[in-house]
């Protein structure tokens, strides 16, 4: 119980070098510290150290549970890095029989349309029990205004406005895209029901 307070309290002031040390002192490592470690490393930008102590983990016979690999799944989604996010994505599925939530959806969906690889978004919203869930077309809607895809954002804006109907995000993310699209007329075709259409037009990225 006693480490296992030091390395989260260590691990929260990323001082990872003696979050190390007191793994190594402690004999009978469990998911709460792994879990401290991968934080903390997290925290710091480390994403492949993070990655990393999966495979440690494995070593000593430990199993990664959910939590892990979302904490692995919103580090890849936000640094970008789409091989190491579809590794740890199918690791979880495959080698520990772990069943996805719509959080750990949501980071692949970042991951491909931050990437431009739309089709996989796509094929990723396939694999879902349900695509009801607003985070999902607001994370691709995102992705369709950074690569000015705007059929698709159209699409995706259309889900999220009827999913939630009071939310200002889709509004302001689809106006920017008419507008980065050179389409500022076409703004126009959104109905403004929970924002002034001026503040979509003084919007700016």
């Amino acid at each position: 119980m006693l480490g296992s307070a030091s390395v989260n309290m260590y691990a929260k002031c990323s001082v990872l070098e003696k979050v190390r040390k007191i793994l190594e002192e402690i004999l009978e490592r469990n998911i709460v510290l792994c879990n401290a470690l991968i934080e903390g490393y997290v925290h710091q930008g480390h994403v492949c150290e993070a990655l990393n102590c999966i495979e440690q983990m494995q070593r000593e016979g430990l199993s990664p549970d959910a939590v892990i690999f979302l904490i692995l799944l919103n580090a890849c989604s936000h640094s970008g890095l789409l091989d190491e996010a579809e590794t740890c994505f199918g690791t979880m599925i495959r080698e520990y029989d772990i069943k996805p939530t719509l959080e750990h959806y949501t980071c692949m969906i970042v991951v491909f349309g931050c990437a431009g690889h739309f089709d996989k978004a796509m094929s990723v919203m396939k694999m879902m029990p349900s695509s009801d869930y607003p985070a999902i077309w607001l994370a691709l809607l995102g992705a369709c205004r950074k690569w000015g895809n705007v059929k698709l954002g159209m699409k995706a804006f259309d889900q999220a406005v009827q999913l939630d109907s009071g939310g200002t995000a889709a509004y302001v993310l689809m106006a920017d895209l008419f507008a980065a699209s050179a389409m500022e007329m076409d703004v126009e075709k959104i109905n403004p029901t929970a924002v002034r259409l001026d503040a979509f037009l003084s919007y700016e990225n």
